[in-house]
């Protein structure tokens, strides 16, 4: 896979996953207080997370070519 083509899976995929969980969780919810904002930030990480591992190693094989 070309670096581009990783790059793009891993923005496609990430955006994917973000969207998904904002509809999931907070479709229903206003984010008018402090905790509500903190829980997003929290889920948003995880969600960050989760992508940079499942490409981790095809990134890092780039990087080190």
């Amino acid at each position: 896979m070309s670096e581009d083509n990783i790059y793009e899976s891993v923005h496609n995929y990430t955006k994917f996953k973000l969207v998904e969980m904002l509809i999931e969780k907070y479709k229903d919810k206003n984010l008018n207080n402090l905790n509500a904002i903190e829980q997003l930030s929290d889920d948003v990480l995880k969600v960050l997370s989760i992508a940079g591992l499942k490409y981790y190693q095809e990134l890092k094989k780039g990087f080190n070519e």
